[in-house]
């Protein structure tokens, strides 16, 4: 059980730090110790965090007298309507290139609706996550088969340019 917690907490903190991510965590879990599923969980969750927690800062923000106004005036009505009508599907494609705590601030600070930056980057993240375990497990499993002798490794002595000894 505690190596349980202890692969969770490490994946969920792994994915929400900033730099590391998804393609840090779920590995870093599973060579913990933790299964597939479990290692991806925690690693999303850690991964979403983030997007929640800056949603959340900004609209305690905007309450504030003096930060509320200068903050509105940062935004447009125009990027406003575009990224609500458009800007999801950039949401979808570049949560996992630019990471989710450039992705929550610049799509809140640009005026994007929060409930939908939360769902797609949600989505995003589940979507590249799992990309991410299978990739994972495939690599896995075909390490486990060249171990085991089930098909040969290529090696650079090997090359079919070699010349024979």
């Amino acid at each position: 059980m505690t190596a349980y917690l202890i692969g969770a907490a490490t994946a969920w903190l792994a994915g929400f730090l900033p730099f590391f991510g998804l393609y840090v965590a779920i590995p870093a879990a599973v060579a913990l110790g933790l299964d597939y599923a479990s290692a991806t969980l925690w690693a999303a969750l850690g991964n979403f965090t983030p997007i929640l927690l800056i949603v959340l800062a900004f609209e305690r923000l905007r309450r504030l007298p003096r930060v509320g106004p200068w903050l509105q005036t940062r935004t447009s009505e125009r990027f406003r309507a575009l990224a609500d009508r458009y800007g999801m599907w950039l949401v979808l494609a570049t949560t996992p290139l630019i990471g989710v705590w450039a992705l929550a601030v610049t799509g809140v600070g640009l005026g994007m609706d929060r409930y939908r930056l939360a769902v797609f980057s949600g989505l995003s993240i589940a979507l590249y996550a799992l990309v991410i375990t299978a990739g994972l497990a495939l690599g896995l499993e075909a390490l486990e088969t060249v171990a085991e002798g089930g098909a040969k490794a290529p090696t650079l002595s090997r090359s079919p340019y070699a010349e024979p000894h």
